[in-house]
């Protein structure tokens, strides 16, 4: 399990929470993880994420899940047939997250 960093893209205000785009590295395994702080991304409750990849989508890394946990993000990928991914080559990834 490599950590990622989470660089905020863009954020917006949504009825007492914020919309909140992470762009990240490229996943390095299977399992990465991105700790979110309240002094780098200002959030202190992950209420929804959706990851996507951006770039570099192929047979070899084809889907992308994530699940939270406090402020900790795991992120897995998977490769066409549903087994963990083995290459990232050009994969970059995007997350949009409900926080407050």
């Amino acid at each position: 399990m490599a950590a990622l960093t989470g660089t905020v893209g863009y954020q917006t205000p949504l009825a007492g929470k914020r919309i909140l785009i992470l762009t990240t590295a490229a996943p390095t395994t299977a399992s990465d993880t991105i700790t979110l702080t309240l002094a780098t991304h200002g959030v202190r409750t992950i209420y929804a994420i959706v990851p996507v990849i951006t770039a570099g989508q192929d047979a070899d890394c084809a889907t992308i899940y994530a699940s939270f946990s406090g402020l900790a993000i795991t992120l897995v990928t998977l490769n066409a047939a549903g087994a963990s991914a083995t290459d990232w080559t050009a994969v970059t990834t995007m997350l949009l997250l409900i926080v407050d």
